[in-house]
């Protein structure tokens, strides 16, 4: 009853980011990767071509005079291509791709987080903790980084510090009413 009507690309910011996400969504993460690249390149200063081996580009230095705008797609797209490298196990991609997001914005917990958590993925514990570490001085009610620092914390065979930081996840759970 109904004709299937071929949608063209879109190629406006939102339409680009719902591509990628849709894309993510369906598991097709090299055609997200795609979307987010088309992104990058749309919202990139000075037409420097971001290199797809990480950084220096022109947004990283710092400095830069990136525009609002600029800022926000780019931790979008970056990010975003970030998590699908991120399914895809190509870690090294992913942590320079959230790098590139702290070079923007270096509080994005967001960011950190997923870097610290590739680095437990690949027992990395010594850097898990040093970007755990970063997030707790941000907000030190970010139950979920005391959690996984006392994790990293117990791998390395410190317990003392493990013990604490267990404990004090559970005081925040307890104090915050949070339910997993």
């Amino acid at each position: 009853m109904y004709k299937s009507i071929k949608r063209t690309p879109r190629l406006d910011p939102w339409g680009l980011y719902y591509d990628g996400i849709e894309n993510i969504n369906k598991k097709n993460f090299d055609i997200a990767i795609s979307n987010f690249d088309k992104l990058i390149k749309k919202f990139n200063p000075d037409s420097i071509i971001f290199s797809p081996n990480g950084c220096p580009c022109a947004a990283c230095f710092t400095g830069n005079k990136l525009s609002k705008i600029q800022r926000y797609w780019l931790i979008k797209a970056f990010g975003n291509r970030a998590v699908c490298y991120g399914y895809k196990k190509k870690y090294e991609k992913a942590v320079n791709d959230f790098e590139s997001v702290l070079n923007i914005d270096n509080k994005n917990i967001k960011s950190l987080h997923n870097i610290a958590h590739i680095k437990l993925l690949t027992s990395d514990f010594h850097a898990a903790i040093k970007y755990l570490t970063k997030i707790i001085t941000i907000d030190p009610k970010h139950n979920k980084s005391y959690l996984k620092r006392a994790l990293a914390y117990r791998e390395i065979d410190e317990n003392e510090k493990a013990i604490k930081d267990f404990e004090y996840h559970n005081y925040l759970i307890k104090k915050n009413k949070v339910r997993y």
